[in-house]
């Protein structure tokens, strides 16, 4: 079985350091690929199956991504049978139910709002890393 990683759209460089930094202080075995948008970010899941690379076992979101925000990158990758089967995480800064209800329409597995302290972010991704990674089966 290859080894399972994550595939995160985040634009934000702070938010990818803090999270790199979390799964390496923690000893997280899964590795973190980003892009930085969501141009890369498709870009790189078709250059997966056009060489036959490893696919991500989950996906993470940010909701505001550009171009396409996270709704627009949900209709692409979960219209796609490539792809569609892959947990999708959306991010969001703010609480919104009307844009998380249209993610969850749009095939989102989990939509996180992101905490607001260093300790709640602690906290909050490594009880996320525990449930998909040690109690979800993931392809």
């Amino acid at each position: 079985m290859k080894h399972p990683y994550i595939l995160m759209l985040e634009s934000d460089e702070d938010d990818q350091y803090i999270t790199q930094s979390l799964f390496e202080e923690n000893n997280i075995p899964v590795s973190i690929e980003f892009a930085r948008n969501s141009d890369v970010f498709l870009d790189f899941l078709k250059n997966c199956t056009d060489n036959n690379l490893a696919l991500p076992s989950l996906i993470i979101l940010d909701v505001n991504a550009v171009p396409l925000n996270a709704s627009g990158v949900l209709k692409k990758i979960k219209t796609d049978s490539e792809y569609s089967y892959i947990p999708a995480v959306v991010l969001s800064e703010i609480a919104s139910a009307r844009v998380a209800k249209e993610c969850y329409a749009l095939g989102a597995s989990s939509f996180i709002v992101k905490p607001d302290s260093d300790e709640a972010a602690r906290k909050k991704i490594l009880t996320f890393l525990k449930y998909w990674f040690e109690t979800a089966e993931l392809s």
